[in-house]
């Protein structure tokens, strides 16, 4: 008896004691990117660059509603009370700050995104940097959530709601870097 409960002891050192399963790296490869989230992917990689303001230069205004639903809203919290605009709000908006100059030079990039889809439904959470008057570092940070709904086989967008960060309210870690 004594020589078998040496043996069950052998055994299940021998099983939980595996050197070469140390010695492995983590070797899983990401997930593929399917087409369907590479195409809503695009779509907010566009409207980041179709918003960009170069030397107080209106962009393309149709460039830019042609990414969005005729009925887009827009939802922000960045003085912390709620503020809604629909799409030619949003766009009338813009158009006054550059022309008036209050926005000459702009640039918004994604951070870090994640993307989730059903159907023609989608959402894509993005952390944002915003770049204001040609500086190199950010004046403003946040997370805009994308809702996208797939129209006649394109993605568009309907709506963007977003919040910047403010004292107390960092950017949570997850969104904040590259994966």
């Amino acid at each position: 008896m004594k020589n078998l409960s040496y043996l069950f002891f052998i055994l299940i050192c021998l099983s939980t004691c595996n050197p070469a399963a140390e010695n492995q790296e983590n070797t899983e490869a990401p997930a593929p990117v399917s087409d369907t989230e590479k195409a809503i992917n695009k779509v907010v990689t566009d409207v980041y660059d179709v918003i960009g303001v170069i030397d107080g230069q209106v962009p393309d205004l149709d460039a830019i509603r042609a990414h969005f639903t005729t009925d887009a809203v827009f939802k922000n919290f960045r003085h912390d009370t709620l503020q809604n605009y629909g799409i030619d709000q949003f766009i009338g908006g813009y158009e006054n700050a550059i022309q008036s100059g209050q926005l000459q030079d702009f640039r918004e990039v994604e951070i870090n995104g994640y993307t989730e889809y059903f159907g023609k439904v989608a959402h894509r959470i993005s952390s944002y940097a915003s770049y204001f008057g040609g500086a190199e570092e950010p004046g403003e940070r946040g997370i805009n959530s994308f809702q996208l709904i797939n129209l006649d086989g394109k993605w568009l967008v309907s709506a963007v709601i977003w919040d910047i960060e403010k004292e107390g309210q960092a950017i949570p870690e997850k969104y904040d870097s590259a994966e």
